[in-house]
């Protein structure tokens, strides 16, 4: 009967140092898939944290765009503020331009109206006649006083 408990022995240990091979390899295989799962969660993190940073970048992208359509928005209005800002001293300078082009048309159109009428006051039929006055002589000093010794009588020196 000892060989029967040698054996059962001898068959214990085996499937006991079995076991402990089978649990060896369990833990190693459980100690490998720990190693993948924390590989696995950490890629999930740095996945996660590059899921934020796109989700802010898009944020910041959003915020960007409703300011570039603000500014479109404005942009119309702005252009014409700025244009007519620019064409305030053109417009001021073309109404001097034009102020000054209609004196220079009024006074050409008096010179002409009064060329015109001199034109007509010189034709024959505007032409008044003068009386024709004598003619009168200049007289020479040296002349008169000539005509004034001879009108007086000579005086006898003393």
């Amino acid at each position: 009967m000892q060989e029967a408990g040698c054996v059962g022995e001898t068959e214990f240990a085996q499937a006991l140092a079995a076991r402990e091979r089978e649990i060896q390899l369990l833990r190693e295989r459980n100690r490998i898939l720990q190693g993948q799962i924390d590989l696995l969660e950490l890629r999930q993190e740095k996945q996660h944290r590059q899921i934020r940073s796109y989700e802010a970048e898009i944020e910041q992208l959003y915020q960007e765009k409703q300011l570039l359509e603000q500014m479109i928005q404005e942009l119309p209005e702005l252009y014409r503020r700025k244009l007519q800002a620019r064409l305030q001293p053109i417009r001021q300078r073309i109404a001097a331009i034009q102020a000054e082009n209609r004196q220079l048309r009024k006074e050409v159109y008096q010179l002409s109206y009064r060329v015109q009428h001199m034109d007509q006051l010189d034709s024959p039929g505007w032409r008044v006649q003068l009386p024709q006055l004598p003619s009168l002589r200049r007289r020479d000093p040296k002349s008169s006083a000539e005509r004034s010794t001879k009108a007086l009588p000579a005086q006898p020196h003393s």
